[in-house]
């Protein structure tokens, strides 16, 4: 796969799986290089037809169909698949996604934001900047994605990102407002100062007595 032999690579990993037919790695192996060659649907088909005939080992298989989704740009599908993992549906993460990922929500325009990431890092430049366009109509005061959005755009339109950046905040209104006092009276600076003073007493010279 890694040498750009895709026929090669399918004959091997068909062969892997005819000796375990019941192993998740031969079939990633595949579904991997049919993503390499831009067929994200089919890898998709071939992952739902394993974990449909092996559900003992159909979690890893999902969670690979749910970061195809994403990719994808299909967020609500991607939920689906994670809640449908039977091994991690009481897990935080899985639980937080059962409870909100309407468009809108905070693990909606997390997961949103995870395939815009993902898709800026493989150079799909065009599908991040849609999605974090999405995300920052969302909330317009989202700083964090704006600034996202403009480096996205400054990779494929230098006016564009121009212009954005003036929706920016100045560097006045970000400056952050330390109460000083408040910090050295705090029990953090109070627990830095005694462990320095005691570290300092350690190093002392003993008396000769």
């Amino acid at each position: 796969m890694y040498t750009n032999q895709a026929d090669q690579c399918q004959k091997l990993s068909s062969n892997l799986q005819s000796q375990n037919p019941g192993h998740p790695r031969p079939v990633l192996i595949q579904v991997a290089q049919l993503c390499r060659e831009k067929q994200h649907g089919k890898g998709i088909e071939l992952l739902q037809q394993f974990s449909e005939q092996h559900p003992e080992s159909a979690s890893g298989i999902k969670l690979t169909m749910a970061q195809l989704y994403l990719v994808q740009g299909h967020v609500t599908k991607a939920c689906d698949v994670l809640r449908s993992i039977e091994e991690l549906k009481h897990k935080p993460g899985i639980v937080s996604i059962s409870a909100g990922d309407t468009p809108g929500s905070a693990v909606h325009l997390a997961l949103v934001r995870e395939a815009a990431n993902f898709k800026l890092k493989y150079g799909r430049k065009k599908e991040a900047i849609s999605d974090l366009e999405q995300l920052w109509k969302q909330n317009p005061k989202d700083v964090h994605t704006l600034a996202q959005l403009i480096s996205a755009y400054s990779l494929v339109d230098t006016n564009k990102a121009k212009s954005l950046s003036k929706h920016l905040p100045s560097a006045d209104t970000m400056s952050f407002n330390v109460d000083v006092d408040e910090l050295e009276s705090s029990h953090g600076a109070t627990y830095v100062r005694k462990k320095a003073a005691k570290v300092a007493g350690e190093n002392l010279p003993k008396e000769q007595g």
